[in-house]
């Protein structure tokens, strides 16, 4: 034995050997493992319910059983751009007969920028929150103000807030309406400036939780101004009309013709001039000008001025939770209706009333804002003339502010002036008088509704009598 040892040994000496074994190659236990968990599917997956059978893991039908459908595929993203035409034929119809109308499908555009670009921005300053708004009544008389007359604006505008504050604001202050500033959040450098001017004059709404900028205050501005007074106001009114920093606004003919008519009013028992309260005798309506917006395919009032009832107001701000819809704040608030199938009356203003002050149709040759001769109160576009004017947009100019401002007093609208008895040689630039974009609206856009009114969209509701010329019958 201890030969064959020896043997043993010196065949062997001269090699080399690691004190360590051998590793086994990485390949090998992946394929083990592999194999023992295939085996054990084989084996469980056929005699358990809980496990998986090879064709499930195979991806195929197991006997008697279907393929699960395919997830469905995600939706397009609105085109850039103006949409098609609404098709007639493709319309669904409701139980009533009528159309059922949806917004285009489109990336709308809000002064020159797309809503998917615009909502991409980042706050360039923190949102801080403002002590509370005061709502704060101009006059300590108690007396009830169902209207409200907000005025949306830049928190940098001051000197426009001041213009407004001491013109209209001041000449109508005994209007029953309470008259406010709506304003977003301009940021911790502007805090104590606002705070100021607000404790001053008590008559701004600080929407804190906005940043301060063209695309908001164009887009969800307003819904989030009527969520504020859903939420926040201790105010509920029975109007709220949202106007333009360069609107001028007749408030005391607007009280006595667009608003009082609608509107029950309650009085004391022991005087019946005492005025006690004020309830609105019409639901789901808005007072404005009819316009129509051809790239967006949509009708809706223009934006210079209207107004809605509290039942809007308190709408508008769910619909938008629902549907997050970005687009011009007026084009918005026609698609969330749509979104929503409420028909709202349009109680229409006419050019007469509401109109873009032209200054080439002013009087050659005076420093006025009355029209010249062979003026024409039926284009969108012309000076002041007569007695029926209500509001007058596009006054972005301090001096036309002022020289509009020269022809009223606390009664309303002067007389207007007679014509010279001779104009001068010169007249000037010539205006062009252009049609309202009302006259714009397709005529697929037009249905008579269930009680014989006239419907646009599927949601604007002429006044009963009023046709498509926004006319009365027998005007």
């Amino acid at each position: 034995m201890a030969i064959n040892r020896s043997w043993a040994a010196d065949g062997l000496r001269g090699l080399s050997f690691s004190n360590r074994p051998r590793p086994v190659p990485t390949r090998f236990w992946i394929i083990s493992l592999a194999s023992i968990f295939i085996v054990a599917l084989l084996f469980v997956g056929h005699t358990s319910d809980s496990l998986p059978s090879i064709p499930y893991l195979n991806k195929q039908p197991e006997q008697g059983q279907q393929q699960p459908p395919p997830p469905p595929p995600l939706p397009k993203p609105p085109k850039k751009g103006s949409p098609d035409d609404y098709d007639p034929e493709n319309f669904e119809v409701g139980e009533d007969g009528l159309k059922i109308w949806e917004p285009p499908n489109m990336d709308a555009l809000v002064h020159g920028v797309h809503a998917s670009d615009g909502i991409k921005r980042k706050p360039t300053y923190p949102l801080d929150p403002f002590p509370q708004t005061p709502m704060t009544s101009p006059l300590e008389d108690n007396r009830p103000r169902p209207w409200l007359g907000a005025v949306i604006c830049s928190a940098w505008d001051i000197k426009r807030r001041m213009l407004i504050r001491y013109t209209w604001m001041k000449l109508f202050k005994d209007v029953p309406m309470d008259q406010r500033f709506v304003i977003s959040n301009p940021g911790p450098d502007w805090r104590a400036v606002i705070q100021q001017e607000n404790a001053t004059f008590g008559d701004m709404i600080v929407l804190d939780h906005l940043q301060e900028d063209d695309f908001t205050a164009n887009t969800v501005k307003t819904v989030e101004f009527y969520r504020w007074l859903s939420e926040k106001s201790p105010v509920k009114y029975e109007f709220v009309s949202k106007m333009d920093t360069d609107l001028w606004v007749n408030a005391r003919a607007y009280w006595d013709r667009q608003i009082l008519p609608r509107l029950d009013v309650a009085t004391s028992p022991d005087n019946k001039e005492t005025v006690t309260g004020y309830k609105a005798n019409v639901n789901y309506t808005t007072i404005g000008q009819f316009y129509y917006d051809s790239y967006h395919h949509t009708a809706f009032p223009h934006g210079a001025i209207y107004t809605v009832t509290w039942d809007i107001v308190t709408l508008l701000p769910k619909l938008q939770d629902r549907f997050h819809i970005i687009a011009g704040e007026d084009v918005t608030m026609a698609w969330l209706l749509m979104k929503g199938q409420q028909k709202v009356t349009m109680a229409i203003l006419t050019q007469e009333e509401k109109f873009e002050f032209d200054h080439k149709d002013t009087r050659p040759g005076e420093k006025t804002p009355w029209a010249r001769k062979g003026t024409d109160v039926t284009s969108s576009w012309h000076a002041m003339y007569g007695s029926e004017i209500l509001a007058i947009h596009q006054l972005k100019n301090d001096d036309d502010w002022l020289m509009v401002a020269e022809c009223f007093d606390e009664r309303g609208i002067k007389e207007m002036p007679p014509y010279p008895e001779k104009e001068p040689e010169d007249k000037g630039e010539k205006p062009g008088y252009p049609r309202p974009f009302w006259t714009q609206i397709p005529n697929d856009f037009w249905e008579t509704d269930v009680d014989g009114t006239l419907l646009c969209n599927g949601i604007w509701k002429l006044e009963p009598g009023v046709g498509r010329d926004m006319k009365r019958k027998g005007e």
